[in-house]
């Protein structure tokens, strides 16, 4: 085979998808999906208008234009922005894309790889599964956290880069239709507990640092008891996922003369709000670009122009957006101004640049400072 894609969720799917729509023969190896999977589900404006296949997801969506924001101390404002979110089921969307993919001609082989052994002469991979043997030319890490392809290559995650969360599915009652979403923020903890009404559920779970795993799961029976009190448990789950705490963890190789990771597997998610879904699609693209000029070393330059900058400055800037007198002065602020409300809700739906953030932050203060001189008292 020319190309062997480990994994088949949204990353290596929509990668597939489009190699083989460029004639190029591809087969991805992945016994699981698609498979409801432990995530919020949440697709930010900006992935929606990024990436149009989404618009054609026949089901598994539910939109909105608002987000409610809970401070470390229990401050709660609405925020509405003027582009539409969507909360989505993994199997549906991991299952869209997977069968767009497999249309184009794209080889499910639903087999788990163990093994991965670079050929003598570097040309090409021999790829083991619990089945049998294959070979490929090139090879594409897009199995997760625990890829294969990332702790052959350039080895695991560290543990200070990877973050926890723990949560529910559960029904969507009538109380949590009145939301699009809800986002509740902690004192001296980073990451946020968050609600979002699905189709036919609703994701309710938390995410921080993997020290922070017993009082996340405490933070999260409080948040769900206050928001969710009657909502029914349909099933727990919990996971790890790649959060990159310094800068210094993107200057790693996600890319050679035959490999790349992409993804999850690559460690690409937003390091402040945990975003992944929107980077799973965007590396698959410029995985394609470079696969397709038979360069796949170029990836890692790609990336780094397109969205390299985020990744860094999110990285460096983490602890500073989850301090706690920041968040209760921003939630304050969304409080009294709709300008100020709609800047948080644009920076939660990736609607701001991490470089221009600074700079649109400066620009909507004015207005938000008189709007907020105006606002009657709460």
């Amino acid at each position: 085979m020319r190309i062997a894609i480990v994994g088949g969720g949204p990353a290596g799917a929509y990668l597939g998808y489009r190699l083989a729509s460029r004639g190029i023969e591809v087969a991805i190896f992945d016994d699981s999906h698609p498979r409801e999977k432990p995530c919020g589900g949440g697709l930010s404006s900006f992935t929606l208008r990024k990436f149009p296949i989404l618009r054609e997801l026949p089901s598994g969506n539910v939109g909105g234009r608002k987000i409610f924001l809970v401070s470390p101390s229990g401050r709660e404002a609405m925020v509405e922005g003027v582009e539409e979110g969507w909360n989505v089921s993994r199997a549906k969307l991991d299952g869209f894309l997977l069968e767009r993919a497999t249309g184009e001609g794209v080889r499910l082989i639903k087999e788990r790889v163990i093994a991965l052994n670079a050929l003598k002469s570097d040309v090409g991979w021999k790829i083991k599964t619990s089945k049998r043997s294959y070979r490929a030319d090139m090879i594409v890490g897009a199995d997760g956290v625990n890829s294969i392809v990332r702790r052959t290559l350039v080895g695991p995650f560290r543990k200070e880069d990877l973050c926890f969360c723990y949560g529910y599915f559960t029904n969507v009652t009538k109380e949590l239709e009145d939301f699009e979403g809800i986002m509740k923020f902690f004192r001296g903890m980073m990451g946020y507990a968050w609600l979002f009404p699905r189709e036919t559920d609703c994701s309710i779970g938390i995410g921080t640092a993997v020290e922070n795993q017993k009082r996340a799961r405490k933070e999260l029976e409080i948040f769900l008891k206050k928001y969710a009190g009657n909502a029914k448990i349909i099933s727990t789950w919990g996971a790890l996922l790649p959060s990159a705490r310094t800068a210094g963890f993107f200057r790693q190789p996600a890319s050679g003369s035959n490999w790349i990771l992409i993804g999850d597997a690559a460690g690409h998610v937003n390091p402040v709000t945990g975003e992944g879904i929107l980077y799973a699609l965007w590396s698959a693209s410029l995985a394609c670009d470079a696969l397709e000029r038979g360069e796949p070393g170029m990836f890692d330059a790609l990336w780094r122009k397109e969205y390299g900058w985020d990744m860094v400055k999110g990285a460096e800037t983490r602890s500073l957006f989850y301090n706690h007198l920041g968040l209760e002065l921003s939630i304050w602020l969304a409080q009294r101004s709709r300008t100020f409300g709609e800047f948080l809700y644009d920076s939660i739906n990736s609607e701001i640049e991490g470089k221009n953030f600074t700079k649109c932050l400066i620009k909507k203060l004015p207005s938000s400072l008189i709007e907020c001189m105006h606002a009657k008292p709460s």
